[in-house]
This record gives structure tokens, sequence and C-alpha cells, in this order.
């Protein structure tokens, strides 16, 4: 059974938060307040992610899908000081109001300050989905004593999850420690729809944009090749400088920035394109990152057109489900490659089964870990 999500902002007025709280209430349908303890089993609680996170999404869905409910709470902040400042405690108050009988957690500073707090008390799920220590350097942000504070912390990150959660769960085998269950970035096909046709030669890119995910490069590809038309679906920190540029390319007409959508909407978008783009930046945070939008791209039978970093390039070279930008690759090379349409297709029924055999594998993963969670 799934349940409404939560997206708390602190800049919320006391009415809208006192309306806010009454919705966490009434999150499940048909149960009383009182009852509400027995009915949450899963709270997956942020302060880092959106409500609508694909990661979050799916995890939401494939405890759905068993059976578990589960619900996902978003704490907003008005800045990152706010946020891991305040993180902790107003994280303490919403799980004291929905009382679930397990807690999934995906933010590292959540591990590290929250967890031990909670842990006599509630099973806690630690979700490691990424090299916390290589995204430090994709982080604009984390100069001078915050970066020194930052990797200060992610030194005894390890040791504090390890002892303060039941069950840790990894995006990659790399990420956690021994004995953590492997639950990768790979979508159900039921979390996504079916693929549409539509009569343009569409490139989408789904995920938050920026300059280190490549996209000024979809802007160029988009202006070399005058037939292709290219949406961009995520939310950006520089709205106004993005809308300029692609006014200045004279990309208007032939670019639509939709914005942040939800997880639903955002791949209903998608499933009319002709092919996916991942064209990130060659940084420690990319390098051996195997993005799930890789395998949402062929859950819908697009083929990608990918960077040549190593494991992404690897994971598309072995499935053959695309192509892989080399550094001496002209336009010419991938004009021809767009309007062959039967190798599009080929390439994306390849991807296609590649996803299809991974998802199977991957799909009970989780359920297994919050089993697991709750017998130790």
């Amino acid at each position: 059974m799934l349940v409404s999500n939560v997206s708390w902002t602190e800049i919320m007025s006391d009415e809208v938060q006192t309306k806010v709280r009454a919705g966490i209430k009434k999150m499940v349908k048909g149960k009383s307040e009182a009852q509400l303890s027995d009915s949450v089993d899963v709270l997956i609680l942020t302060t880092a992610h959106d409500a609508e996170d694909g990661r979050l999404i799916r995890h939401q869905n494939s405890f759905g899908r068993a059976g578990i409910s589960a619900v996902i709470v978003s704490l907003q902040f008005k800045s990152r000081l706010s946020r891991f400042v305040k993180g902790t405690i107003r994280s303490l108050r919403v799980i004291k109001q929905i009382k679930p009988r397990c807690i999934l957690l995906p933010d590292p500073e959540l591990h590290l300050f929250l967890s031990p707090l909670i842990y006599k008390k509630y099973r806690v799920i630690a979700d490691v989905h990424e090299d916390y220590s290589s995204v430090t350097f994709d982080r604009y942000w984390l100069k001078g004593f915050a970066a020194k504070a930052v990797r200060i912390c992610l030194k005894v990150l390890p040791k504090v999850r390890s002892s303060f959660s039941h069950i840790e769960i990894v995006a990659n085998p790399n990420y956690g420690s021994r004995g953590c269950i492997l639950v990768e970035n790979i979508p159900h096909r039921d979390d996504l729809p079916g693929r549409s046709d539509s009569p343009d030669l569409r490139a989408v890119y789904v995920g938050d944009i920026r300059e280190s995910r490549g996209i000024e490069r979809m802007l160029q590809l988009t202006t070399e090749i005058p037939e292709l038309h290219l949406d961009l679906i995520g939310p950006c920190s520089f709205p106004e400088r993005l809308q300029v540029r692609i006014k200045e390319l004279g990309l208007r007409e032939r670019v639509i920035w939709h914005g942040r959508k939800s997880y639903a909407d955002s791949w209903k978008l998608a499933s009319k394109s002709t092919i996916g783009l991942c064209l990130l930046d060659d940084t420690p945070a990319f390098q051996e990152a195997i993005p799930s939008k890789i395998w949402e791209y062929w859950c819908l039978g697009l083929p990608v057109l990918v960077t040549n970093l190593r494991s992404m390039a690897a994971l598309v070279n072995k499935v053959q489900g695309g192509m892989v930008l080399n550094s001496e690759d002209d336009t010419n090379r991938i004009v021809a490659w767009l309007h062959d349409s039967s190798m599009l297709d080929e390439q994306g029924k390849r991807g296609y089964k590649a996803f299809s055999q991974s998802s199977e594998q991957n799909a009970n993963r989780l359920v297994s870990a919050y089993h697991k969670a709750l017998r130790s």
C-alpha cells in the first residue's frame, strides 16, 4: 500500500505547518490517529533529497508491491547551514509523530547524527547510494572550513553507520561495509510508463541540471544538429542563466526546460524521446558512477548517448545499448547514428533486455533488507 509523500519546509507559516502535521496523521486511509504507528511500516526520511527523488520513489514502490506501507518525508530548509544544524532535531519530531516500525535514512548526516539517537527504539536501514568522499569534489559550496569539516565527518561515518544501523543497503558494492545488501539504482518495470512514439528527433535528459552534468555539451549538440529537439527535465540552480544561454544559442524553439516534475511525470515526458543523454563531466564523483538514468532510459527502450567515463562506458559498450562519446568524435558520426533508425531500435532493445535481467535480480533485495532489519 502506497501513501502520500510530504515535503515539509521550515519556511511555512505556522498555519500551513499545522495543516502539514495534520496531513501526516491522515496519510494512511481508513486508519485512526491512534492506529498510525501500526500503519506506517517504513518511514523514508530525508533532509537532503526531494520527496520525488528517483531512488526514494523506487524504494517506496518496492515496499508497496510487497504490501509494506511506506511514506517519504522530505524536510526542507532555508539553507545548508540550517539543514545541518536543525535537521536531526526536526527529524526526531517527525519520527515521534509517525512512529514507524522501521526508518530508512538516505543521507550521510542522518547516519552520523540521527541513527545513534534512534537505534535502540526503531529499526534503522542506512541507504548508501553514493561515494560520499568523491562527491565532495563535485559540490561547489564545499570550500575552506566547510570542506575540512565534512571530510573529517566522512572519516568516522562508516564506523558510526555500521554501529548504529540494523542493515546497510548500498547502490554499489564498493560503498558499504561487509554484510551490506546491494540494492542497485535499477527501476522495476512498473515504476516507469511504456514508450510513446514521437514524430520528432528528440533527446532527453532527466536529472539535476548542473555544469558538471553536461548541460553545455547538451546545448552545443542541439545547436550542431538542427533537426534535434531537447527536453531537459529536472531542477536547475541557475534558471535565469540557463534560459539566457538557450536564447543566445537560438534554441528557444527546440529546447524545453520542464523544471522539476514528479518521478512519474518526468518519465512520461521522457517516454516520447528518441535517445537518452548522460553527458557527465570527468570528475571524481562520476568516474565510477553508473547513474540510474541509464537503466531508466533502457527501461523505456531508449538507446543512450554517454560520455567516456570508465564504469558507465564499460556498461554501455558491454550491453551495446547506445553510443559512447570519445574526444575525437565529430558531429557527423552522431548525426549518422541518430538517423539510423534500425540501429537505434536494436540498441534500445538490447538496453531493455539488459535492464529486464538486472531489474529482476534487484527487485526483492530491499524487501529482504526490511525483513532482516526487523529480525535483527
